[in-house]
């Protein structure tokens, strides 16, 4: 395999151009050729380490939060992602626009789940201060509301994608930094 090649390669292919159209320019003699050389490279490099995947990734912990200002107003949401041991693994925090303080809560739980499904989290359990909300995910409220009906089937399907999932109530000092995640979000929209 000739690295000065494959290395040509993938920088095409890292600026935006495919395989198709950048074996040749690469100076190999063929698509074939270009994709066996990759795929070395792919079998070359393995697994990652053990030690690169953090233990536990299985499992994670959500605290979201939603905060408005005017209920409807402006409105912003947090989520942070931590595994059982208390080490973060990621957070969002972003303006949503106007919305309601429950909009925004369904939002916040909707956004931390989505980037726990797209971290690889197999089992989560998600902690909201809205009581209201946690009582209207795990069925002990019937949802009146027009506007959180499609967000709490939102929050279903994404539910669907894990093997274990589960909605808990915390107080607000419990969930205190998605809390100041959202705040400082909204301030954002304030300040501009």
């Amino acid at each position: 395999m000739n690295v000065q090649n494959l290395k040509t390669l993938l920088a095409l292919i890292a600026g935006g151009k495919d395989v198709d159209g950048s074996w040749e320019v690469s100076g190999f003699s063929s698509r074939a050729e270009a994709k066996d050389a990759i795929e070395s490279l792919s079998r070359s490099l393995g697994d990652p380490p053990p030690a690169v995947r953090p233990r536990g990734l299985d499992r994670a912990i959500l605290h979201a939060d939603g905060a408005s200002r005017g209920n409807p107003g402006p409105s912003a949401i947090a989520a942070i992602i931590h595994l059982p041991t208390g080490e973060e693994l990621a957070s969002v925090a972003k303006r949503i626009g106007r919305a309601t303080n429950n909009v925004a809560e369904y939002r916040a739980v909707i956004e931390g789940m989505k980037l726990a499904r797209d971290i690889g989290i197999r089992e989560l359990t998600v902690f909201v201060d809205s009581e209201l909300v946690m009582k209207q995910l795990t069925g002990a409220y019937r949802i009146r509301s027009r506007d959180l009906e499609p967000l709490a089937r939102e929050v279903a399907a994404e539910a669907r994608h894990f093997g274990k999932c589960a909605f808990k109530h915390v107080k607000r000092e419990e969930n205190r930094e998605a809390d100041r995640m959202a705040n400082e979000a909204l301030n954002r929209i304030e300040d501009s």
